[in-house]
């Protein structure tokens, strides 16, 4: 290699030449043109010497030589100089100048870096005047910090890596960096890493919080650009939705993105007075959810850090909440802990990285100490650092929420004298931060074990009646800050301390812009609603009108401001009759007294014309204002029900005049009573029913809610003939409605529709008769249905055809088999043929199963001449249709219609009495020609009776005939197979068998068949017979394959008796 440059580096002991580092910075050139490289030495003593390469990969000469560049500042970053460089020595007891705005303590602190004094502090000294000067953030600072990394153990780096990301001089950029990378402790790795990106250059921050966000999994990495592109105050929510999805965290645990999310609110900025970010955003509201058990405490203990590190007192009062509101995992006071049923060694568990353990109660005691702490000190600075005081101050109380609070209780303790003491508790009673922030001058208020616990003597009083928070002048100083908890604050403790402290700020409460005022009127915070009733009283009382009050009052939540507005109406209700928008909250207020009022105040204004002008304008807006109200509103029923009241009164005439488009979109309100309401409304109007779709009015009907039934019975009986006409669906649907009112309201108009117009009821008829064959939605639906159509539509109903009253009478629905039963006597019998006479004996209709009989009867001629299709009649399952089909067919067996297949059919009919009917028939009048066919149907019928009556046919079907034999193996083997009956027709079949193996040897080969399976299966008194029919056939067909096996004898020699005394045998 050829080395084309080459530094040299060292750093000296300050007031002294002495070396105490030295560096080599080299660029080589690779042999045949293979690339540049760049190598790092460095040595504490100039003997013992580290490598390092700085380019992993060769490199092209501009690129390898911008490393040389880079690396060469890096290191006279840190301090080193260039070799040959002059020395600039300092005077041995020269202090760090101080800087005219320091203070006495900060020229202090900075005096003890300068080197003379620095080589006389202890390790631990050094370390703790580092981490001051980081929490004062002297600047001035930063250089000499720079020369002191790595010049101590890893808690002095740790401790100027924070102090100089603090102080936030770019100067040091290069030297963080270098220290991140170098760094063998995590944590001096990490808080260098903060330090380095807190200074990183604005250029380049977007690339490197893209950097960070590209390593996460991508369906994080899509969530997050999705909430990028979206405004910020929808972001958070949309992000809290995307981050539910586990899938997330199937690559990346959750803890370690808490901590990439803290880096990128980093490069977002550290100023507070600047926009919040996502990833801050983000953060906040992670921090809000994270919990301090094992497994996730490491990252909140990070960010509480982190918070501090960054000055975020936003994030360090989230934290500090989390802290107040959950309890410690364990006391630290033993040596052992319990987990899972078994004492583990505390130090030992704690250090793993998967431990089970987290957050003793030592711990957690002393972090709520050191929130207060941090307060205390920023406090304790002055004016310099108060910006800072009441960010934090405002964080911690910004983030306390009643959701959280426990429950004010009165306690008792039993002395040893027996006399019992009583004390109280309140609700934020270990909530250290906000009790020392609310109460700590407070006499009532008595602080135990530093504040960890709060009590007093008597019950926490409802109003706070003097001032006792800590740092009083302060909050005196931003009045602002007081009205912003008022205006954010979750927590009434934080609502009546800035209400109480702003009182005294007379002059900010005078200059207090109106649009404020109604603000804090609407809180839903007692004590910020009075001390805004409070404060409007005096602009009226000074003469200020009153008018533009009233509003805000209305809708005050407190009831004080609502009656405060009552008293000021009643002096002059001919005045305020004529505001609308004044009249429209009175009508729609949630609380009765005032509704109550509402309706005093518009039968004053009905007899003022120039008042009841203005009822139009009400009407629209309370259109308007029904449109977008809460369906879930506990009050709504009540003040639909005043709105009912003032429509069908004072604003009767007003009402008929509004818009008809937005009194229909009412149609499609959540709530019932809205849609009930502009149900009346409707009524009221000229055009009434006219536009309202039938759809609406078909969902109102069909409505589970009685009051929107009653409202769409109400809009039907207003809809003009005319469109009634063009709705025969309509009519079905209510005709057929579970709901016995709805049946009923259709009924008068429809019995007035139906004698004048025939087209109508032909159209409708068929719809109600379709509704019988659908499963009966309610009891007493199906006798509604019939009696429209066996009354006002027996006409229409008449006109059906056969098939279709068959198709009732088969149906399974009740109400169809009605119908069908009331129609069939009314159409003549030549409409059906045959067949269908013959199915209505299948019908449940007792009446229909009788019509069918004597029709049949009736006409035995054209009965006959279908035999096939009247047979149809033997399939029915009621006893009296089968009882005359076997009488009727009998009393008809010498009719020449009768064929040998139809016959066959009867003998393999699934009914006995059938069977019973074919044999007889079969063997009385009939003399088989083709025998065979028939035996074959019938030895497939599984009944014991008609196996047995096919054996008197086997010697005429199947004697000498193999063939057949073959065709019926599986009968016989149904037969022989029946265990403990068919005795007769087993013996028949087995005689004929064996008879038949006589006769040829093919036969022999189908007997053989038979025999060896069921001398294997059969029964085991019957195994003799078969064994000796094999054995017969065996005997006259040697050579045919037997499967009966003789075994040869065996002769076995007797056993000899034992001698005596010997052993047995």
């Amino acid at each position: 290699m050829k080395r084309i440059r080459s530094e040299t580096l060292t750093r000296t002991r300050p007031g002294t030449s002495t070396v105490t580092e030295h560096v080599t910075i080299e660029l080589f050139e690779l042999p045949a043109d293979a690339g540049h490289v760049v190598h790092l030495s460095s040595s504490r003593d100039g003997l013992q010497w580290r490598e390092t390469v700085l380019t992993p990969a060769p490199l092209a000469l501009d690129k390898a030589m911008a490393v040389f560049g880079d690396a060469l500042a890096a290191q006279l970053a840190r301090g080193l100089a260039l070799e040959g460089a002059p020395i600039v020595a300092s005077a041995p007891a020269a202090p760090i100048a101080a800087a005219a705005s320091l203070s006495p303590a900060d020229t202090l602190l900075l005096n003890r870096i300068a080197p003379d004094a620095w080589r006389l502090l202890p390790p631990l000294r050094r370390s703790r005047t580092v981490w001051r000067l980081g929490e004062r953030r002297l600047a001035q600072a930063v250089p000499r910090l720079v020369e002191l990394i790595e010049t101590g153990d890893a808690m002095l780096d740790y401790c100027i890596a924070w102090a100089i990301g603090r102080c936030g001089d770019a100067g040091a950029f290069e030297a963080m960096v270098q220290l991140s990378r170098r760094a063998t402790d995590p944590k001096v790795t990490r808080i260098a890493r903060w330090a380095t990106l807190a200074l990183w250059p604005a250029e380049r921050r977007a690339a490197e919080a893209e950097r960070i966000v590209d390593d996460w999994p991508g369906s994080l990495r899509r969530a997050w650009i999705e909430a990028q592109v979206v405004p910020v105050a929808e972001a958070a929510a949309l992000l809290r939705e995307r981050l539910a999805d586990p899938a997330h965290w199937q690559s990346l645990a959750h803890t370690d993105w808490t901590q990439q999310l803290f880096e990128l609110a980093l490069l977002e900025g550290l100023d507070e007075d600047q926009a919040t970010g996502l990833a801050r955003n983000a953060l906040h509201d992670v921090a809000q959810q994270l919990s301090l058990a094992a497994g996730s405490f490491r990252a909140w203990r990070r960010l509480y850090k982190g918070a501090e590190f960054a000055g975020d007192y936003r994030l360090l009062g989230l934290l500090n909440q989390r802290l107040e509101t959950q309890r410690a995992g364990f006391r630290g006071t033993s040596q052992w802990a319990m987990l899972n049923g078994r004492y583990v060694d505390i130090a030992k568990e704690i250090v793993r990285p998967d431990s089970r353990l987290a957050l003793s109660q030592r711990t957690h005691d002393y972090l709520r100490r050191r929130t207060w702490r941090t307060l205390r000190r920023l406090a304790l600075r002055g004016a310099a650092d108060e910006r800072d005081w009441l960010r934090l101050a405002m964080g911690v109380l910004l983030a306390a929420d009643d959701a959280n609070a426990a429950v004010a209780a009165r306690h008792e303790d039993a002395g040893w004298n027996r006399e019992t003491r009583v004390w109280h508790s309140g609700p934020y009673s270990r909530w250290l931060v906000v009790m020392q922030l609310l109460h700590r001058h407070d006499p009532e208020w008595t602080a135990l074990a530093g504040g960890l616990y709060w009590r007093r003597e008597t019950p926490p009083a409802e109003r706070r009646a003097q001032r006792g928070e800590a740092w009083p002048e302060r909050w005196d100083r931003h009045p602002e800050a007081l009205l912003q908890l008022m205006q954010q604050s979750r927590c009434t403790g934080v609502h009546a301390f800035a209400a109480r402290a702003l009182q005294d700020n007379r002059s900010f409460c005078q200059a207090l812009d109106g649009s404020v005022l109604r603000e804090l009127l609407a809180s839903t915070w007692s004590h910020t609603a009075r001390f805004a009733l409070a404060l409007v009283r005096e602009r009226i009382e000074a003469g200020e009108p009153a008018g533009p009050w009233l509003v805000p009052l209305i809708d005050s939540p407190l009831d004080e401001a609502r009656r405060h507005a009552l008293d000021l109406i009643a002096e002059d209700p001919a005045r305020y009759s004529r505001d609308v928008e004044l009249l429209l909250r009175l009508l729609v207020s949630a609380d009765a007294e005032v509704r109550r009022a509402s309706r005093l105040l518009l039968q004053a204004a009905a007899g003022q014309p120039e008042a009841a002008d203005g009822f139009d304008p009400l009407c629209t807006a309370l259109l308007d204002w029904i449109a977008r109200c809460n369906a879930q509103a506990p009050e709504l029923a009540a003040i639909c029900e005043n709105l009912q009241w003032a429509l069908q009164n004072p604003l009767r005439e007003a009402g008929s005049k509004a818009p008809l488009a937005a009194l229909l979109a009412l149609f499609d309100h959540a709530s019932p009573d809205v849609v009930a309401l502009a149900a009346e409304w409707l009524l009221l109007h000229p055009a009434s029913v006219q536009g309202l779709p039938i759809e609406v009015l078909t969902r109102l009907l069909q409505s589970d809610d009685e009051r929107l039934r009653g409202a769409g019975v109400r809009l039907f009986t207003a809809l003009p003939d005319d469109t009634l006409l063009a709705q025969p669906a309509l009519f079905a649907v209510f005709c057929a409605s579970p709901m016995p009112r709805v049946r009923g309201a259709v009924a008068p108009k429809l019995a007035q529709l139906l004698p004048g117009h025939p087209d109508f009821g032909a159209a409708l008829m068929p719809m109600l008769r379709d509704e019988l064959f659908r499963t009966e939605a309610a009891e007493g639906v199906f006798d509604s249905l019939l009696q429209w159509l066996c009354g006002p539509l027996a006409d229409h109903t008449r006109a059906g055809d056969s098939a279709t009253t068959v198709r009732l009478l088969e149906a399974r629905s009740k109400g169809a088999q009605r119908l069908g039963a009331w129609l069939l006597p009314q159409q003549p019998a030549e409409a059906f043929d045959v067949l269908q006479t013959a199915s209505l004996g299948l019908v449940d209709a007792a009446a229909a199963r009788r019509w069918a009989c004597e029709q049949l009867a009736a006409q035995p001629e054209r009965t006959l001449a279908q035999l096939d299709d009247a047979l149809r009649i033997f399939d029915s399952r009621w006893d009296d249709a089968l009882a005359w089909a076997r009488q009727w067919f009998a009393s008809q067996g010498q009719s020449p219609q009768w064929t040998p297949a139809l016959l066959v059919r009867l003998c393999d009919h699934k009914d006995p009495g059938a069977q019973r009917l074919g044999r007889e028939l079969l063997t009385a009048h009939f003399e088989l020609t083709d025998v065979t066919t028939y035996m074959l149907q019938l030895s497939q019928h599984p009944s014991s009776g008609m196996q047995l009556f096919v054996t008197n046919w086997l010697a005429a079907a199947a004697g000498g005939k193999p063939e057949v034999l073959a065709r019926l193996e599986p009968y016989f083997l149904t037969v022989l197979s029946q265990a403990n009956r068919g005795r007769l027709a087993k013996a028949r079949v087995s005689e004929f068998l064996a008879a038949q193996a006589e006769q040829s040897e093919e036969a022999a080969r189908i007997v053989a068949r038979v025999f060896a399976r069921q001398a294997v299966s059969g029964a085991i008194t019957e195994r003799a017979r078969y064994v000796a029919g094999l054995r017969s056939i065996q005997q006259r067909y040697p050579a045919l394959e037997n499967p009966l096996q003789a075994a040869p004898v065996r002769a076995v020699a007797p056993r000899r008796a034992a001698v005596a005394g010997g052993p047995a045998a």
